[in-house]
C-alpha cells in the first residue's frame, strides 16, 4: 500500500499522486502551484524527500517565476530567457532588464529591445498622453521633456 499524507483540507493524498502533481507543475502552468481541493498550496514538507536537488532547484525557479506579477522575457528570437526580478532596474524613470544569457538590454514597458528615446515609443499610456498634448497644442521641453503650452510670445509658458 502506498504511503499517504494528510493535507490541510483533511483529505489524504498518496505519494504517487503528489509526485505526479509536482512533476506536472513543472510543465503545465495549470498545476502551478500544486493545490489540494481548496486553493491552499500543498506544503513542500510533504514532498521534500521525494525529489532530488536538481528537481527542487528547477521547481523553486518555476515557482518564483509563477509568483512574479511582472514577468519580463528576452525578446531575442533565439533566447526567450526569463528576466528575474532582481535583474530589473530603473534608469531615468524607465524599467529595464538585462538578459543573463545573451546580455541584451530590454525595455520594461514593451518587452522589446531597449530604446534610446526618453520614453518607450510603444508604451500605450505615453502615446495617449502625447496625443492628448498634441490636441491641446502643448509641446515638450527639449531639455526636461515636460509638457508645456506657449500662450503668447517666447517667454509665457504654462506648465
Amino acid at each position: 500500500m502506498s504511503r499517504t499524507v494528510k493535507l490541510k483540507c483533511l483529505h489524504r493524498m498518496c505519494h504517487n499522486c503528489l509526485h505526479y502533481i509536482f512533476m506536472q507543475s513543472l510543465t503545465d502552468p495549470h498545476w502551478m502551484p500544486p493545490r489540494c481541493c481548496t486553493s491552499d498550496h500543498i506544503p513542500l514538507k510533504h514532498v521534500a524527500n521525494m525529489f532530488d536537488a536538481n528537481f527542487k532547484r528547477e521547481w523553486n525557479r518555476k515557482y518564483i517565476r509563477y509568483c512574479t506579477k511582472y514577468r519580463l522575457y528576452c525578446p531575442s528570437r533565439h533566447c526567450g530567457e526569463w528576466i528575474r526580478p532582481e535583474e530589473i532596474r530603473r534608469e531615468g524613470g524607465r524599467k529595464h532588464g538585462r538578459c543573463s544569457r545573451c546580455k541584451i538590454k530590454i525595455c520594461g514597458s514593451c518587452s522589446g529591445k531597449w530604446h534610446q528615446q526618453p520614453e518607450c515609443p510603444r508604451d500605450p499610456e505615453t502615446a495617449q498622453l502625447l496625443e492628448q498634448a498634441r490636441r491641446e497644442a502643448r509641446q515638450r521641453c527639449y531639455r526636461c521633456q515636460g509638457l508645456a503650452q506657449l500662450t503668447y510670445g517666447h517667454d509665457h509658458i504654462v506648465w
